[in-house]
């Protein structure tokens, strides 16, 4: 049986709930199990020593998991950040596979909107690379630790939340929605406050599920070959929101 592993500070179930319904689905012989990691480079190690076949790198790590990988894609070379990594001849490989969520966000943003990007850290700088290279203007990053958190409630057209608001606390990164603001984007999974606030001001509001979604789907085809079925996907996260 293969094993595959997710390394995180906060482990949870949805990544161990899509795998192994798709591991079942697709007859295959694996396992997901998502652990909790304090020292990365150990547990990376361990990982090795153990022969798992795929490891999920969730925050803080995507970034400082690079520095231990023997071999990079592309992706993760352009973007600095890597949240997948399949163990290959006893080599650790890098892959980017939030590249694809970030693909089906992006599209709903036109390249003359003003972006409200929200944080700093490894997903926050994909999204602003991407718009750079991709020749967005009018891009707005807010964050504290480059001292211009304040100027987050600017008149946008769309935000991106790329803090750990909604995600490790139910809260929300913004007292109001910035002026004009037509479109929000959160990679938060749980509903939370940010996701009220669109609700009664009649803002749209995309999840963190449709970025997990196709994040999901992309690591999935990583790790196996197998490009899944989206239709599946739904199916089984209509069951998952049955259950709770």
């Amino acid at each position: 049986m293969k094993t595959f592993i997710s390394l995180s500070n906060y482990p949870g179930s949805t990544g161990k709930y899509f795998y192994n319904k798709f591991f079942e689905y697709y007859n295959i012989d694996a396992v997901y199990i998502p652990k909790k990691s304090v020292n990365l480079k150990e547990d990376l190690d361990q990982a090795v020593l153990d022969k798992v076949s795929g490891i999920s790198i969730s925050m803080p790590f995507k970034q400082e998991v690079i520095s231990y990988l023997d071999k990079k894609t592309a992706n993760v070379e352009i973007y600095q950040t890597c949240n997948t990594v399949k163990l290959e001849d006893n080599l650790l490989v890098g892959y980017n596979a939030d590249i694809a969520g970030l693909y089906q966000v992006s599209k709903f943003i036109k390249s003359t909107d003003r972006i409200t990007v929200l944080g700093a850290g490894a997903m926050a700088s994909m999204f602003i690379s991407y718009f750079e290279e991709s020749h967005y203007g009018n891009l707005n990053i807010c964050a504290r630790t480059l001292n211009t958190w304040s100027n987050r409630h600017t008149p946008s057209d769309v935000v991106i939340n790329c803090t750990a608001f909604g995600t490790v606390t139910n809260d929300s990164p913004l007292e109001f929605i910035p002026p004009d603001t037509t479109l929000v984007i959160d990679l938060a999974i749980k509903n939370n406050k940010l996701e009220q606030q669109c609700i009664h001001n009649s803002i749209r509001y995309i999840s963190g599920k449709e970025f997990y979604k196709f994040q999901f789907l992309h690591q999935f085809e990583i790790y196996t070959g197998i490009k899944p079925d989206t239709n599946v996907y739904d199916r089984f996260e209509k069951e998952l929101h049955e259950q709770i």
